[in-house]
């Protein structure tokens, strides 16, 4: 039957070698004790997510004099 299936393949996402180099910055949100990763957005100016229980926001700008440090500890 027509409408049944929906195609989740096609898309939308980053193929090949770009899906694999998804840039992200893991984060442990210290209000939940929990830790998830929070990817750049898609202008590239920063990085942005949301925990994942409470949904507090978290953004980290991108740009020159920055750190090289790949996790963080949100309070």
């Amino acid at each position: 039957m027509a409408g049944e299936h929906v195609d989740l393949s096609s898309g939308g996402f980053p193929e090949g070698r770009d899906a694999l180099q998804r840039r992200f910055l893991g984060v442990r949100f210290a209000c939940c004790a929990v830790y998830a990763r929070v990817y750049v957005n898609r202008e590239g100016t920063a990085y942005t997510g949301n925990c994942p229980r409470c949904s507090r926001a978290v953004r980290f700008p991108i740009g020159e004099g920055g750190t090289d440090c790949r996790f963080f500890t949100v309070y």
